[in-house]
């Protein structure tokens, strides 16, 4: 489970998510500790064994399903991939790769286009894989 994903279902259980350290905390209303779960040590965290009492027992529950989940996740996929644009250091274009047409695949655009039917960024893994020759390609770093 990534760490986005884990915010926003603890978010939708009407919890708040702070990270202090290297944990992630999880108050109720009233800024009342429940849990928390460490970002630095799989399977590690912490909860406030008081509350059932606090939230009840369906919301204790699903908090506990979603911790377990979370901690028990690899650290290294916690996050979402780092992604590159690929970029041609002769013309300055962006390198696509189609989406919806297989026979077109790859092509080169001037701007980078983002949208549903083309594809302008890629993990390290994607980068790897490319079957044709790009050491000499510039890559830069997406950034959000």
């Amino acid at each position: 489970m990534e760490t986005k994903e884990f915010k926003q279902a603890i978010e939708a259980l009407g919890f708040t998510v702070v990270k202090e350290d290297s944990n992630l905390v999880i108050n109720g209303e009233g800024s009342i500790w429940l849990a928390d779960v460490s970002l630095k040590y799989k399977y590690a965290l912490r909860t406030y064994f008081g509350a059932i009492d606090e939230v009840g027992e369906e919301k204790t529950r699903k908090l506990f399903e979603l911790l377990t989940a979370y901690a028990s996740t690899p650290l290294d996929e916690r996050e979402e991939p780092k992604k590159w644009y690929i970029k041609c250091p002769i013309t300055g274009q962006y390198l696509h790769e189609s989406i919806y047409y297989p026979s077109t695949k790859f092509t080169w655009r001037e701007t980078i286009t983002v949208s549903f039917e083309w594809k302008s960024q890629y993990t390290r893994a994607e980068i790897d894989a490319f079957e044709f020759e790009h050491a000499h390609l510039i890559e830069e770093e997406v950034t959000r």
